[in-house]
Protein backbone atom coordinates (compact mmCIF):
# COMPACT_ATOMS: atom_id res chain seq x y z
CA UNK A 1 0.00 0.00 0.00
CA UNK A 2 1.74 3.29 -0.47
CA UNK A 3 2.12 6.22 1.92
CA UNK A 4 -0.72 9.60 1.82
CA UNK A 5 0.89 11.87 -0.03
CA UNK A 6 0.44 14.06 3.70
CA UNK A 7 0.84 11.19 5.63
CA UNK A 8 4.10 13.18 7.73
CA UNK A 9 1.94 16.08 8.43
CA UNK A 10 -0.90 14.13 9.68
CA UNK A 11 1.29 12.34 11.82
CA UNK A 12 2.19 15.83 13.22
CA UNK A 13 -1.40 16.64 13.41
CA UNK A 14 -2.44 13.44 15.21
CA UNK A 15 0.45 13.90 17.82
CA UNK A 16 0.53 17.48 18.70
CA UNK A 17 -3.48 17.11 18.78
CA UNK A 18 -3.45 14.35 21.30
CA UNK A 19 -1.04 15.68 23.27
CA UNK A 20 -2.74 19.01 23.98
CA UNK A 21 -5.99 17.12 24.21
CA UNK A 22 -3.98 15.44 27.21
CA UNK A 23 -2.67 18.37 28.49
CA UNK A 24 -6.04 20.07 28.39
CA UNK A 25 -7.44 17.63 30.29
CA UNK A 26 -4.82 18.21 33.00
CA UNK A 27 -5.17 21.41 33.38
CA UNK A 28 -8.49 21.31 33.75
CA UNK A 29 -8.34 19.07 36.60
CA UNK A 30 -5.60 21.37 37.68
CA UNK A 31 -7.90 24.47 38.06
CA UNK A 32 -6.08 26.38 35.03
CA UNK A 33 -8.74 26.56 33.26
CA UNK A 34 -7.74 29.23 30.90
CA UNK A 35 -4.95 27.52 29.25
CA UNK A 36 -7.14 24.35 29.01
CA UNK A 37 -9.57 26.07 27.05
CA UNK A 38 -6.35 27.43 24.46
CA UNK A 39 -5.05 23.93 24.17
CA UNK A 40 -8.57 22.59 23.58
CA UNK A 41 -8.83 24.78 20.83
CA UNK A 42 -5.56 23.96 19.43
CA UNK A 43 -6.28 20.24 19.56
CA UNK A 44 -9.59 20.30 17.78
CA UNK A 45 -8.28 22.74 15.26
CA UNK A 46 -5.22 20.24 14.40
CA UNK A 47 -7.78 17.58 14.18
CA UNK A 48 -10.03 19.30 11.83
CA UNK A 49 -6.91 19.58 9.89
CA UNK A 50 -5.54 16.36 9.68
CA UNK A 51 -9.16 15.37 8.64
CA UNK A 52 -9.32 17.12 6.19
CA UNK A 53 -5.67 16.33 4.47
CA UNK A 54 -7.06 12.35 4.69
CA UNK A 55 -9.50 13.86 2.49
CA UNK A 56 -7.32 15.40 -0.01
CA UNK A 57 -8.35 18.75 1.28
CA UNK A 58 -7.19 21.69 2.60
CA UNK A 59 -8.29 24.31 5.06
CA UNK A 60 -6.37 27.21 6.45
CA UNK A 61 -7.88 29.94 8.12
CA UNK A 62 -9.84 29.48 11.57
CA UNK A 63 -12.91 30.61 9.19
CA UNK A 64 -12.89 27.69 6.99
CA UNK A 65 -11.55 24.94 9.67
CA UNK A 66 -14.85 25.66 11.61
CA UNK A 67 -16.91 25.95 8.14
CA UNK A 68 -15.01 22.36 7.27
CA UNK A 69 -15.80 20.72 11.01
CA UNK A 70 -19.75 21.74 10.64
CA UNK A 71 -20.18 20.45 7.43
CA UNK A 72 -18.19 17.01 8.06
CA UNK A 73 -20.32 16.58 11.23
CA UNK A 74 -23.19 17.77 9.33
CA UNK A 75 -22.42 14.51 6.93
CA UNK A 76 -21.17 11.84 9.23
CA UNK A 77 -23.91 12.92 11.33
CA UNK A 78 -22.45 13.38 14.68
CA UNK A 79 -23.17 16.31 16.53
CA UNK A 80 -20.08 16.30 18.58
CA UNK A 81 -18.08 17.08 15.33
CA UNK A 82 -20.87 19.34 14.10
CA UNK A 83 -21.10 21.49 17.26
CA UNK A 84 -17.77 21.09 18.16
CA UNK A 85 -16.58 24.79 17.83
CA UNK A 86 -19.27 26.49 19.22
CA UNK A 87 -19.21 24.18 22.40
CA UNK A 88 -15.79 24.94 22.43
CA UNK A 89 -16.86 29.04 22.12
CA UNK A 90 -19.20 28.43 24.81
CA UNK A 91 -16.56 27.01 27.13
CA UNK A 92 -15.25 30.24 28.29
CA UNK A 93 -18.77 31.32 29.85
CA UNK A 94 -19.66 27.56 31.28
CA UNK A 95 -15.88 27.92 32.69
CA UNK A 96 -16.96 31.31 34.38
CA UNK A 97 -20.21 29.36 35.98
CA UNK A 98 -18.40 27.12 37.22
CA UNK A 99 -15.95 29.33 39.03
CA UNK A 100 -18.78 31.21 40.85
CA UNK A 101 -20.27 27.65 41.55
CA UNK A 102 -19.09 24.32 42.35
CA UNK A 103 -22.48 23.38 41.94
CA UNK A 104 -21.78 23.42 37.96
CA UNK A 105 -18.74 21.96 37.39
CA UNK A 106 -20.55 18.74 35.62
CA UNK A 107 -21.35 21.33 32.54
CA UNK A 108 -17.63 22.10 31.87
CA UNK A 109 -16.90 17.72 32.33
CA UNK A 110 -20.00 17.64 29.77
CA UNK A 111 -18.49 19.84 27.72
CA UNK A 112 -14.96 18.31 28.05
CA UNK A 113 -16.44 14.86 27.14
CA UNK A 114 -18.03 16.22 23.66
CA UNK A 115 -15.43 18.21 22.73
CA UNK A 116 -12.52 15.41 23.47
CA UNK A 117 -15.56 12.47 21.92
CA UNK A 118 -15.35 15.37 18.57
CA UNK A 119 -10.74 15.11 18.46
CA UNK A 120 -11.24 11.14 19.00
CA UNK A 121 -13.51 10.89 16.22
CA UNK A 122 -11.92 13.09 14.02
CA UNK A 123 -8.81 10.99 14.27
CA UNK A 124 -10.84 7.57 14.01
CA UNK A 125 -11.78 9.53 10.35
CA UNK A 126 -8.37 9.50 9.25
CA UNK A 127 -7.65 6.37 10.11
CA UNK A 128 -10.80 4.76 8.33
CA UNK A 129 -9.71 7.29 5.08
CA UNK A 130 -6.29 6.17 4.69
CA UNK A 131 -7.03 2.70 5.33
CA UNK A 132 -9.39 2.74 2.17
CA UNK A 133 -8.35 1.64 -0.87
CA UNK A 134 -8.88 5.15 -2.50
CA UNK A 135 -7.11 6.78 0.31
CA UNK A 136 -3.71 5.70 -1.01
CA UNK A 137 -4.37 5.94 -5.32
Amino acid sequence: MVAHPDQSRIDRYRSQSLRLLENAVSELRGGRWARSEEMLWGSLTLAVKGAALSRGDSVEDDQSVRAYAHQLGTDLRDRRVRESFEQLGNLGATLERARESRRRVEGVFRSLDDISGAVERLWDLVDSNLASPEASE
